[in-house]
């Protein structure tokens, strides 16, 4: 599928159903991979209009700005997204931001993190690659296969039911059918955004 034909594809879903945030999340991100951030931030502005707390969405809106010249308007998405991020345990994103803020020469908040000790590794915890707050390992894999392994060892129990809800969204508003492999790798990117994990 073409950039053209994805944009056409999530313009379509996004103007049968206007509260379609993963919709219009979509279509930024297309119209960003094609090149056009000017386009990309009405998309991306609608997201956060749907819902304050897309993480996601601050980062894209942010690099949109950028690309078109507004740097004023990146320092302004890219802080609060900070903000946002932390307080939801979107680390990688959160970390995403820090460095557009740097790279535009703008200060980062200052927020304290938790550590790892070896006593809380020693007691089964684990710090979470999305929350980053330090919590027990869940009891078992929510997978048999090497993701599963790789999601009981750094997410904690709370963030992955989280993304069971989440999921379950992705699946209906983007129309996913997860019998084909396209639907499946979509589906898959949206998890792992969403917990911070890049599996080997």
């Amino acid at each position: 599928m073409t950039e053209i034909d994805r944009i056409a594809r999530f313009k379509s879903m996004t103007e049968a159903d206007p509260g379609n945030e993963l919709g219009f999340f979509s279509l930024g991100r297309a119209y960003l991979d094609a090149g056009q951030p000017a386009e990309a931030i009405p998309a991306l502005q609608r997201v956060l209009a749907l819902n304050a707390s897309f993480s996601k969405a601050y980062s894209l809106l942010g690099a949109a700005q950028r690309a078109t010249g507004d740097e004023k308007g990146a320092v302004q998405t890219l802080t609060q997204g900070y903000r946002i991020a932390h307080d939801k345990g979107d680390l990688l994103l959160r970390n995403d931001m820090a460095m557009q803020l740097k790279e535009i020469g703008a200060p980062v908040p200052e927020i304290k993190t938790e550590e790892l000790t070896p006593e809380a590794i020693s007691a089964g915890k684990i710090k979470c690659s999305r929350c980053g707050r330090i919590a027990l390992k869940m009891s078992e894999r929510p997978f048999s296969d090497a993701i599963g392994g790789h999601i009981h060892n750094t997410v904690c129990g709370p963030c992955f039911r989280e993304w069971l809800d989440q999921g379950t969204k992705v699946i209906n508003e983007l129309r996913l059918n997860l019998t084909e492999k396209r639907a499946q790798d979509i589906y898959d990117q949206h998890m792992k955004e969403f917990l911070n994990i890049n599996p080997p």
